[in-house]
């Protein structure tokens, strides 16, 4: 660890002290005061390199939401908290959350095995990820089960919060489509915990979003039924991508506590054989896209999504080469800028849909940097993987622990003191310990 970033990490701890709840982290205090699905397991991951404790119990207490048929939750609400929209009165999941415990009802990318290697390479707790195995697996089987009737392989989300990514320019022509009709009255809440309101996604988005909340609230969130009815389907690369790599390390979990594997080989040898098939439409250029089966097409737009599959590590090296180029084209690094502002944005810059501080419409994330991170790592491209991890590094040391960054000039913006930001940044720190995964 560089002496440099001795008190980068000091504070990262401090942030992640100031979020932490008890059993979970709230990733932020003000915009974000509940637990959240793939942020736990991001949060589960710094807290490894110095509190296992509660690595072990992000993972704990976010599986503890799990409902029956194996779907993950979201978020898990803490009832005690006020205010946030929309909160569990909003979702109407009883019959489908465990007693006791509120939750919404739809997922996020499933990073939680990851996080769970993770944990059980730092802790060699063999009996905890035993007890977490069945868990994560039917949280699996839910995506390429109840998501995937296509059986193609690949999980189908029905709302871009699923995504992660919830505004991304990926889902725009796939939103406009949608004619919201009949919505309730609602009062956004996240408008007042942000700088200024062209942070966050416009109040057109945000009636598109609860429309589709409506629908699947309206069949009681029965699989089934949704996909034959939900205006919005997409076969996301990036979740997908997180899937893959997330059965990579549920194989290995299995192998270390002597589980059952043959599912897990099955989905991993439908996901290998047909990944290209699936995102990759322009193999000359190295560039992958969702796949949109409403409108049976590409998604073709310029967003990090088309290099994020570097990070599963099951592309050949020849293509993936191609893919390395666009990190260095001018779509993603402004010709000038100074070096804490070449890590990459969530949009391309030359894009008409571009917005510098928008959400997931230009802004640099770190977490997206992360995965790519690894994934240089994995085909080791290591002066490209230096490069990447020492700008994060250098960005979030300069503006501090922000949700986002501005691509020109580094600003934070969202919310501040943001858990995953932290956490990210301690693994990063730690260089991601690249064994784990490969």
């Amino acid at each position: 660890m560089k002496a440099d970033y001795t008190k980068l990490l000091s504070d990262a701890k401090t942030v992640l002290e100031k979020n932490w709840r008890g059993k979970y982290t709230v990733p932020s205090p003000t915009l974000y005061p509940h637990q959240w699905s793939w942020d736990s397991a991001f949060h589960s991951i710094g807290y490894t390199h110095y509190a296992l404790n509660k690595a072990k119990s992000e993972l704990d207490s976010i599986l503890s939401g799990q409902w029956k048929n194996g779907l993950l939750p979201h978020i898990i609400f803490d009832p005690k908290v006020k205010g946030y929209f929309p909160g569990p009165d909003y979702w109407k999941t009883e019959s489908h959350s465990p007693k006791g415990i509120l939750t919404s009802g739809i997922v996020q990318p499933p990073v939680h095995a990851i996080a769970a290697l993770k944990y059980y390479k730092h802790s060699h707790d063999e009996k905890t990820i035993s007890r977490w195995f069945p868990r994560l697996k039917n949280f699996h089987r839910y995506l390429l089960v109840s998501r995937d009737p296509e059986h193609s392989g690949f999980a189908t989300i029905y709302h871009p919060w699923e995504s992660g990514f919830d505004d991304s320019p990926r889902w725009d022509e796939g939103l406009a489509r949608i004619e919201p009709k009949n919505l309730p009255k609602y009062e956004r809440k996240d408008l007042q915990h942000v700088k200024k309101t062209e942070e966050r996604p416009t109040n057109e988005d945000y009636d598109r979003y609860i429309y589709l909340t409506e629908i699947l609230k309206r069949y009681d969130y029965e699989d089934k039924s949704i996909y034959k009815v939900i205006p919005f389907k997409i076969k996301d690369v990036v979740f997908n991508t997180i899937l893959y790599v997330a059965n990579k390390a549920l194989l290995k979990i299995a192998q270390i506590t002597g589980k059952d594997k043959n599912e897990i080989i099955d989905w991993l040898g439908r996901q290998e054989d047909r990944f290209l098939r699936q995102f990759c439409p322009d193999p000359e250029l190295g560039l992958f896209y969702d796949y949109d089966l409403i409108a049976d097409k590409f998604v073709r737009k310029r967003t990090v999504a088309i290099l994020m599959p570097i990070y599963t590590g099951l592309i050949e090296k020849p293509l993936i080469e191609r893919t390395i180029q666009w990190l260095d084209d001018s779509h993603f690094s402004e010709e000038g800028l100074p070096p804490e502002n070449s890590a990459i944005p969530s949009t391309d810059l030359d894009s008409p849909y571009f917005r510098h501080i928008t959400y997931w419409r230009g802004p640099i994330w770190v977490n997206t940097n992360w995965m790519l991170f690894q994934g240089l790592c994995k085909y080791n491209f290591k002066e490209h993987a230096e490069r990447l991890r020492e700008a994060v590094l250098d960005l979030v040391g300069d503006s501090r622990f922000y949700e986002y960054f501005d691509p020109y000039d580094g600003s934070g913006h969202g919310s501040n003191n943001f858990s995953w930001t932290a956490s990210l940044t301690i693994d990063l720190i730690y260089k991601c310990d690249m064994t784990e995964i490969r």
